[in-house]
């Protein structure tokens, strides 16, 4: 009796026969069972459902040259606690961390550690960190030889995705995948991926349009600046604006100059005259005087339409200065800009300074609007360590988690210290449990055993949703500890960083 029989047999229902083949022909299958018919028909189908198994167990056979024989691997293996804490990683086990998020962050940090080490996977990881392709770019580095020769017969085999076959998805994929693609190609090869844009710009929707855009934006480049012009002709007004983005981010493009250009007409600083009284108080006479640009056609092109309010088109011509320019334009930088007085009416200039200066990604600039007085969570990522500190130590309480969130990880020393210090005083109580979740992840590495030690010193809190938080920030510092020490040795670390 062959598989497919026995499929048939299961498909249809024993009990819809009028007979079942003898025992004989099953033999194979099952034990023997005499006659009766009710033992056989159920371990007819148990062996169906055994025999489905085995079959989707089984390789498929291959024609051609059998491969060639596994590689020695001659790095170095983790040492055990890490290969412990990995096996329950990889396979997205519970052990010590409750929290899906926790493991998944704790597993990205400890494999580009690991490679960092210059140390490789035991092979009895390689199924499990193969089986992971969400975290591919991360786990190819540690697979060492051996699993480079799994990966490859996995290609072989037409289990992974290879080259010719992802670059069919800008041809037939979904409008998500094509989009996903193109990012990808965008990274590597800015130009080519913008020229396969170009091609299906004029055939492609709105939507479609202005994700490819914005792709193009996020890695934008000085040849893009030809077609982020055209663009700003373009019958969709989201491809408009993001066109508008895009050229802003480019210190020397011609919108930039033509913004700056009306920059200079409305907004100036006026000397004023120095009183005695001034002059005691070191208060700065000068003045800032402002005018809305006008809405001319040229300038509706630009993102500044008759549609926008004053204040409004004020903040648009000032968002679209890269604040680098501003003492070629006015003689004053963005610190002082925002802090000059002004003469009735009064406009608010933080609005365009704070989104020229994250647009530009300018550290200058966003420490000198941090050293005016002016606080926003956009500016956060680009202010040294010593001034995320400081912020961290005197924002209001509810405001932590906004700054912390725009903080990239591992924090240096200094922001881990200033939220660690929070968390454990008298008011830790007010802190959202996202807080202690990212202490928990972005602490560095090898500081981690000390600030595990210190809030297992302090003891649990009062409460059971609190003593939960404090749990689960306690399990991944304890489990990110316990790979620390082992790593530390073949590690080289500056200030506590890996």
């Amino acid at each position: 009796m062959t598989f497919a029989d026995l499929c048939a047999i299961a498909a249809v229902g024993t009990g819809q026969r009028s007979t079942l083949p003898s025992a004989g022909a099953l033999a194979t299958y099952v034990p023997a069972m005499g006659d009766d018919e009710q033992a056989l028909a159920y371990s007819l189908l148990d062996s169906a459902a055994a025999a489905a198994v085995v079959r989707r167990g089984s390789p498929p056979g291959v024609e051609g040259a059998a491969p060639s024989s596994a590689p020695v691997d001659t790095r170095p293996v983790v040492p055990d606690q890490v290969e412990s804490a990995l096996g329950q990683l990889l396979a997205s086990e519970g052990g010590m961390i409750r929290r899906h998020d926790d493991r998944a962050a704790v597993l990205t940090e400890t494999l580009a550690m690991v490679a960092s080490a210059g140390l490789r996977l035991p092979h009895a990881l390689l199924p499990l960190a193969l089986a992971r392709q969400d975290l591919r770019t991360v786990v190819r580095p540690v697979l060492g030889a051996r699993g480079e020769w799994l990966l490859a017969q996995l290609v072989a085999a037409g289990r992974e995705l290879t080259t010719e076959t992802a670059d069919d998805v800008w041809d037939t994929g979904t409008s998500e995948q094509r989009v996903a693609w193109f990012a990808a190609q965008r990274a590597a090869d800015p130009d080519a991926a913008r020229a396969l844009a170009e091609d299906a710009w004029k055939q492609s929707p709105a939507a479609f349009r202005t994700d490819l855009l914005r792709a193009i934006v996020a890695t934008v480049v000085p040849s893009d600046e030809p077609f982020l012009e055209q663009c700003l002709d373009d019958r969709a007004e989201g491809v408009r604006a993001m066109a508008r983005g895009g050229l802003a981010r480019l210190p020397g493009s011609a919108y930039v100059m033509r913004m700056a250009a009306r920059a200079r007409t409305a907004v100036a600083v006026v000397e004023g005259h120095a009183s005695a009284l001034s002059r005691l108080l070191r208060k700065d006479p000068r003045t800032l005087v402002l005018t809305p640009p006008v809405p001319d056609e040229a300038a509706a092109r630009d993102g500044i339409t008759a549609t926008l309010s004053s204040d409004q088109a004020l903040t648009t011509l000032i968002a679209a200065i890269p604040p680098s320019l501003w003492p070629s334009v006015t003689g004053v930088g963005v610190g002082e800009l925002a802090t000059l007085p002004q003469d009735e009416p009064r406009w608010d200039l933080r609005a365009g300074l704070i989104a020229a200066t994250a647009r530009q990604r300018d550290a200058i600039a966003a420490t000198a609007l941090v050293g005016a007085g002016i606080v926003d969570v956009r500016l956060v990522p680009y202010l040294p360590p010593d001034r995320v500190a400081e912020v961290v130590r005197t924002v209001p309480t509810d405001q932590v988690a906004t700054v912390l969130a725009s903080t990239r990880g591992p924090w240096h020393p200094d922001v881990a210290t200033q939220v660690g210090s929070r968390l454990l005083s008298a008011t830790s109580h007010q802190l959202g449990p996202e807080v202690w979740a990212m202490f928990a992840r972005h602490v560095p590495a090898l500081l981690a055993p000390s600030w595990a030690q210190r809030l297992r010193s302090a003891g649990e809190p009062e409460g059971g949703h609190a003593r939960t938080i404090w749990r689960d920030a306690l399990s991944v510092l304890t489990v990110r500890a316990v790979i620390a020490e082992a790593l530390r040795p073949f590690l080289t670390h500056d200030g506590g960083r890996p």
